[in-house]
């Protein structure tokens, strides 16, 4: 999976694939759930190009899942429903991925709860170096990655802001899904969500 950097445009999207993923387990396919998204306007969106948009996304990030952990996105506490969301993110997003195994499992680990800018510039550098594509993006792009991923973090429950500081903290979720993540067999994805 090679890095992108449209994550800008396309964030969290919890209530979204919560949707998605309810009218899954009420039985309806890929084609039905797409007639939903596009005819039905299920994500309420102005626009037949965002509605396309986020029907790709969103469908690639529930793809991921296997029917349990669509079932508990669902029914679950927001706690856990939110860290399923963000675990589909982390499954369809290198770069997202690489921050949360590099950065956020490792601070956790420390227990280094700040999040700071450096933090982001650090991570970005590295992948600089490692990557050409990631090398050829501009410091805005850079910006507003740092931007979404800060919002991201706060809208799953893995960050809060006191003041001025950012905070990581590990959400508390329904044990029965912190043991289906660990059997998934992604040992590096699952310490950054849930610890050892």
């Amino acid at each position: 999976m090679n890095y992108r950097s449209t994550i800008k445009s396309h964030s969290f999207l919890f209530i979204e694939m919560k949707n998605l993923c309810r009218l899954r387990i009420q039985g309806f396919n890929d084609v039905e759930l797409e007639e939903k998204i596009l005819c039905d306007d299920l994500f309420q969106v102005v626009s037949e190009s965002r509605r396309r948009e986020l029907k790709s996304i969103i469908l690639k990030r529930m793809h991921v899942l296997d029917f349990y952990l669509i079932k508990k996105l669902v029914i679950s506490d927001l706690a856990t429903g939110r860290l399923i969301a963000l675990y589909a993110l982390i499954l369809t997003d290198r770069l997202f991925r690489e921050f949360m195994v590099e950065v956020v499992a490792d601070k956790l680990a420390t227990r280094d709860d700040q999040l700071t800018n450096a933090d982001f510039d650090h991570f970005f550098e590295r992948k600089r170096q490692q990557s050409v594509r990631v090398n050829s993006w501009t410091d805005y792009t850079f910006y507003k990655l740092r931007q979404v991923m800060i919002r991201i973090l706060l809208e799953s429950g893995f960050l809060r802001v006191n003041k001025s500081t950012r905070h990581l903290i590990r959400p508390i979720i329904d044990p029965d899904v912190r043991t289906h993540l660990a059997d998934l067999g992604q040992p590096e994805i699952t310490t950054a969500l849930v610890g050892d």
